[in-house]
């Protein structure tokens, strides 16, 4: 597995920026691009950030398939707007949603 392009990969499918995946998790741009051309290897630690900042687990990370099986279009849809949020919004989505559930 090209884990370069599997980070690259997600970014898309997350609608991240590399330069945004850099602010989150702390690796500099500069360590991405010397990974990118192979002069550097990604650690576990590393990958264990990546996955963090993306809200994907480890394993959804190494699958070969879809980073979210089984789900529905919508709630694939629902994942990629929650990967977006910062914990504070993530914490008042999970409020709001509390909220709608005992309605």
């Amino acid at each position: 597995m090209d884990i370069m392009k599997r980070v690259n990969d997600l970014c898309e499918l997350h609608s991240i920026s590399k330069y945004r995946l850099s602010q989150i998790t702390g690796i500099s741009q500069s360590a991405f691009s010397k990974m990118a051309r192979q002069q550097s290897s990604l650690s576990v630690e590393t990958i264990h950030r990546i996955c963090d900042a993306l809200g994907i687990s480890m394993s959804q990370f190494f699958a070969e398939s879809n980073v979210y099986p089984d789900l529905t279009p919508q709630q694939t849809q629902l994942l990629h707007y929650w990967n977006r949020l910062n914990k504070e919004k993530r914490e008042y989505a999970l409020l709001m949603i509390e909220k709608l559930g005992e309605l």
